[in-house]
């Protein structure tokens, strides 16, 4: 029986809002670039493929705050580049994460709250394991979200990485639990799925969208529904 459930962060529990287009925009306007929302939107795709790719060359970029910072940095630069502000890629991608490291600019989905209620209220422990930046913490505090959990750990800060069960055993030794007796719930079937299912952790995807169908794992469509599920 289940006694713990860890989750993942982004696109788990929280989203960009605004939007990265739309922040870089923003961000364009402040330096004096004319250029529109949909302008960026344009180049989302080519951002998003070269994480992805980055990711499945050698996403230990996420093991160090270097690391970490460099990623983001590295598809803001893209984007500019792209769009025509190579002279200040450098200028804009600083900004814009900077901007992403501040809570103004995320918003928490509106199922985490119920789920979370749900989830203390019978009883279970609450926590986090995220590739993500040393700041997690700082970024859930804002958010009115730290408090719920019994444990954050942040790639960053322990140096090493989902899929690596070392960083979801961390999480559950800091809980007291051990991983047969977990849930990890993420929105990657290879960083979350795998990673959990390596631990010993039972793998929930939360699949927003409906595109992980064919994944081989628990999918709920969302947070909520695992209540129903354990």
């Amino acid at each position: 029986m289940a006694r713990a459930v860890l989750f993942d962060v982004g696109s788990t529990l929280i989203r960009p809002c605004p939007s990265v287009a739309e922040t870089m925009a923003r961000v364009a306007a402040e330096r004096g670039h004319a250029l529109s929302v949909d302008d960026f939107a344009a180049h989302m795709p080519v951002m998003e493929a070269y994480y992805e790719a980055e990711y499945r060359r050698d996403g230990d970029f996420w093991c160090s705050q270097e690391g970490s910072t460099a990623i983001w940095l590295d598809q803001y630069r893209l984007v500019c580049r792209r769009m025509g502000l190579a002279h200040d890629a450098e200028g804009m991608a600083r900004a814009v994460h900077e901007a992403y490291r501040q809570p103004g600019q995320w918003e928490v989905y509106p199922d985490v709250s119920a789920c979370l209620d749900g989830l203390e209220e019978r009883g279970f422990a609450l926590g986090v394991v995220s590739n993500w930046d040393a700041g997690l913490e700082d970024l859930l505090q804002g958010l009115r979200l730290l408090p719920r959990f019994g444990v954050v750990a942040a790639s960053a800060a322990l140096g090493c990485r989902k899929p690596d069960p070392a960083i979801f055993e961390a999480a559950c030794a800091a809980l007291g639990v051990p991983p047969s007796e977990a849930v990890h719930v993420g929105d990657r079937p290879d960083a979350d799925g795998d990673g959990a299912a390596a631990a010993g952790i039972r793998p929930v995807i939360v699949d927003r969208a409906g595109a992980e169908e064919g994944c081989g794992y628990e999918r709920i469509r969302r947070l909520t529904d695992l209540l129903e599920l354990l």
